[in-house]
């Protein structure tokens, strides 16, 4: 019998498929001392602190995984993978990445990127087959 939750064109015995997301490094991270942001820091916590901590937080069906924290650096390199186990093909369609400043009172995102998976795929039976 058909799956009736399943989309039409999704195979109903997918299989279950690992997806690496490799995070390398970033570049021109903004200075978090000309923004709003750091004089709501100094009022909150008494410290004018010009330098990001940043990591990387990846959310994919469902699932969030996230880098190592890079103290102090406005060019961080992480060379780290987040693994995520889902079904495939996954019905969910697009990869979250963003950039946040790890702090004490609220970690603030930075930049937010979406990467659509249909125009990373391969064709055919290796990939997604429209």
């Amino acid at each position: 019998s058909r799956n009736l939750l399943l989309p039409d064109g999704v195979p109903p015995e997918r299989q279950w498929a690992r997806f690496y997301v490799k995070i390398y490094r970033a570049e021109g991270l903004p200075r978090m001392n000309t923004s709003i942001m750091a004089n709501v820091k100094k009022a909150l916590i008494g410290e004018n602190k010009d330098l990001v901590d940043p990591y990387v937080q990846v959310a994919f069906a469902g699932q969030k995984g996230k880098t190592s924290i890079q103290k102090s650096s406005y060019e961080p390199l992480w060379n780290e993978q987040i693994i995520f186990t889902e079904m495939f093909p996954p019905l969910c369609k697009r990869i979250k990445i963003q950039i946040r400043d790890s702090d004490k009172v609220n970690d603030v995102a930075i930049g937010t990127h979406f990467i659509d998976l249909r125009k990373i795929s391969n064709e055919g039976d290796k990939g997604k087959a429209e």
